[in-house]
């Protein structure tokens, strides 16, 4: 989040843009539109394009690189400036001193409720999956109660994955991993849009003095995010290139639609004021939640499948999986090194 003084010396109140060049902010509006939507698009395209294919290991390169790009931009983009925004001393003192962790609480809220969230699908989707197989379930649940293993009982549920509960059986065996992976295509869409906008707004009330650094940094901030994006949308694989379009656009549009508002309140709007940081830290505490959420759900699940799949039994093998682990540091590492401007 650009860097705001909130606080101190008469900053709450609102005050004059003095330097505002509004066709430069809505140049801005336009380039921020197409560094979102190239981030997004290279990626999925090279899943659809023929003359566009990119080899698959570095295709997941790529994504991984997208795992260190949510989880720095959680911590160092939202968290950072949620705990900035409510313990600012333009918010009530009574607010400020009653508790100084309102950051962290909001951020450790949703992280616990998209757990819950996560639980609600999973079971959800393990009732359909159910209803579907109907009769064959039963019958080959029974097929592999039948089959002895040297290990034991432990080691056939281990193996199965299997858990019974009261005639219901819940199984990662049943599920389909394409809708488990468009789940988390949209929780991560909806923490990085909101985001976005949020992030944009700051773009767009800013004063020509600090805009080009801004605009660089945001630029760079929504390409390797749409990049981020990109990659789990194309590794969900939706039914719909509509369903895809979609996600794309409604991200592309975020920072854009945030200058844009940023454009039309700037003389009005003050953006050291009570109301706005509390909505924007809130906002922002949320998203990280969210965002870390999802970073850390993807770096202990799918980036050790990923080195299973690309790397084990492969030629060069350990040099395969520090590839994958330097892609993880290189997107971490960009998006901190924004974090200095944005």
């Amino acid at each position: 989040m650009a860097q705001h003084d909130h606080g101190g010396d008469g900053t709450c109140e609102a005050g004059h843009v003095h330097e505002y060049d509004k066709g430069l902010h809505i140049g801005a509006v336009f380039i921020i539109l197409a560094c979102s939507a190239l981030g997004t698009l290279i990626p999925i395209l090279s899943a659809h394009v023929k003359a566009l294919h990119i080899p698959r290991y570095v295709l997941i390169l790529g994504k991984d690189a997208g795992i260190g790009v949510v989880i720095a931009c959680s911590l160092i983009h939202m968290l950072l400036p949620a705990v900035e925004s409510l313990s600012s001393e333009c918010l009530p003192e009574e607010f400020v001193e009653g508790y100084e962790a309102y950051a962290y609480l909001f951020c450790m809220l949703a992280m616990i409720a998209m757990q819950f969230i996560d639980f609600c699908f999973l079971e959800y989707l393990t009732y359909k999956e159910q209803k579907k197989h109907g009769h064959s379930l039963d019958h080959s649940l029974k097929d592999v109660e039948s089959q002895q293993t040297p290990g034991g009982e432990y080691e056939k549920d281990q193996n199965k994955s299997t858990d019974c509960h009261g005639g219901h059986v819940h199984s990662t065996m049943l599920m389909d991993p394409a809708a488990l992976k468009t789940i988390e295509a949209y929780l991560l869409e909806f923490g990085i849009t909101v985001h976005s906008v949020f992030i944009g707004l700051t773009v767009g009330v800013a004063e020509d003095e600090t805009l080009k650094a801004l605009l660089v940094a945001l630029s760079f901030h929504q390409f390797f995010e749409g990049v981020a994006l990109g990659s789990r949308i194309a590794d969900a694989k939706l039914k719909s290139h509509w369903h895809e379009a979609l996600l794309t656009t409604i991200f592309s549009v975020s920072a854009p639609l945030g200058i844009a508002i940023g454009i039309g309140v700037v003389e009005s709007l003050n953006v050291n004021g009570s109301d706005f940081l509390f909505v924007q830290g809130v906002f922002d505490a949320v998203c990280a939640g969210i965002l870390l959420y999802i970073g850390l759900s993807l770096l202990l699940k799918d980036f050790p499948e990923d080195m299973k799949n690309l790397c084990n039994g492969k030629k060069y093998s350990f040099l395969r999986k520090m590839g994958l682990f330097s892609a993880v540091w290189i997107g971490a590492g960009c998006m901190a090194l924004i974090g200095k401007w944005l």
